[in-house]
């Protein structure tokens, strides 16, 4: 009788041990991803003035009179230059101030701008070129 003993010991710690493990879930990679993904914040919303626009709607199709201006991020592009945005600011009215630095036909130009909303529109000024805010439409 004692010669089962041990074996019939290591059986029952074995068994004990399986169930024990059973109610246990391991993670595996998908399930892993999965509950990082749900703790993991939602990427923010691009701002308002990213897009593509046009002083003139019509210049959205028909670029023979004039052109959209394109605005990501971090770049305002126009027909013959790109501007990188840098210094990135909100404004308390809930516009936005940059600054870019342009580059167009070998020259680099550095200048501030300002976005505002401004309904289904936004509305730019470039302070340095003491200009009135010009209206812009969202191409679609």
């Amino acid at each position: 009788m004692r010669r089962y003993l041990i074996p019939f010991c290591a059986l029952a710690l074995t068994l004990v041990l399986a169930a024990c493990s059973e109610n246990e879930t391991p993670q595996t990679g998908a399930d892993a991803s999965d509950s990082e993904a749900m703790t993991e914040p939602s990427p923010e919303p691009a701002p308002f003035y990213v897009g593509q626009w046009a002083a003139d709607p019509v210049w959205c199709t028909d670029q023979s009179e004039g052109f959209p201006i394109t605005i990501t991020a971090a770049q305002f592009e126009g027909r013959e230059n790109i501007c990188e945005m840098a210094e990135i600011e909100a404004t308390p009215e809930g516009g936005a101030t940059a600054q870019l630095t342009c580059q167009s036909e070998g020259e680099i130009i550095e200048e501030p701008i300002t976005f505002a909303q401004a309904g289904a529109q936004i509305a730019i000024v470039w302070p340095d070129r003491g200009t009135e805010a010009t209206l812009f439409s969202r191409c679609e």
